[in-house]
């Protein structure tokens, strides 16, 4: 809201504008909050429908994670129940929102990660490597000197 008339919330590259974002994690004070139960009656409609302003909604416990850089704000939610990351968003420094996986979160998001940690990830990969490699000339080394150390080697070759 902005002057009492909605914005875009620009997910994915729309048009989009620089407003507030508010995000409600838990009940947001309301005891008896409603489930997200389907209807009898049609099962692919909720008793109490999700509202449109509404990116996520779901029924489980489960906690948030925030990473923030210079470049971006990330909050993921990962529920309890299974460790995985169950909804994502990320605010440009803009305040462009880049990402928000909305009501298929669920189906399969997972969470970007930024330069750095990738960077650090191809670092662990190179060491391990040349670890692996530096025990493997050390066993095929070991292996050579054993077998030429049960070779007799003459001394002297002629007699006296």
């Amino acid at each position: 809201m902005n002057n009492f008339t909605c914005g875009s919330m620009g997910l994915d590259g729309e048009d989009w504008e620089a407003f507030p974002v508010h995000i409600v994690i838990g009940m947001g004070g309301q005891d008896a909050q409603s489930t997200c139960e389907p209807r009898p009656d049609h099962p692919d409609d909720l008793i109490f429908p999700q509202p449109k302003h509404s990116l996520y909604r779901r029924g489980v416990f489960g906690y948030t994670r925030l990473v923030a850089t210079k470049e971006k704000l990330q909050l993921s939610y990962v529920g309890n129940h299974d460790g995985e990351v169950h909804d994502m968003v990320e605010i440009l420094a803009s305040g462009q929102v880049v990402s928000g996986s909305g009501a298929s979160a669920g189906a399969g998001s997972k969470v970007a990660q930024s330069k750095s940690s990738l960077l650090v990830e191809g670092a662990i990969v190179l060491v391990l490597v040349a670890f692996v490699g530096y025990v493997l000339g050390f066993i095929s080394r070991s292996r050579k000197d054993a077998t030429s150390k049960n070779r007799w080697t003459p001394v002297k070759t002629e007699d006296i």
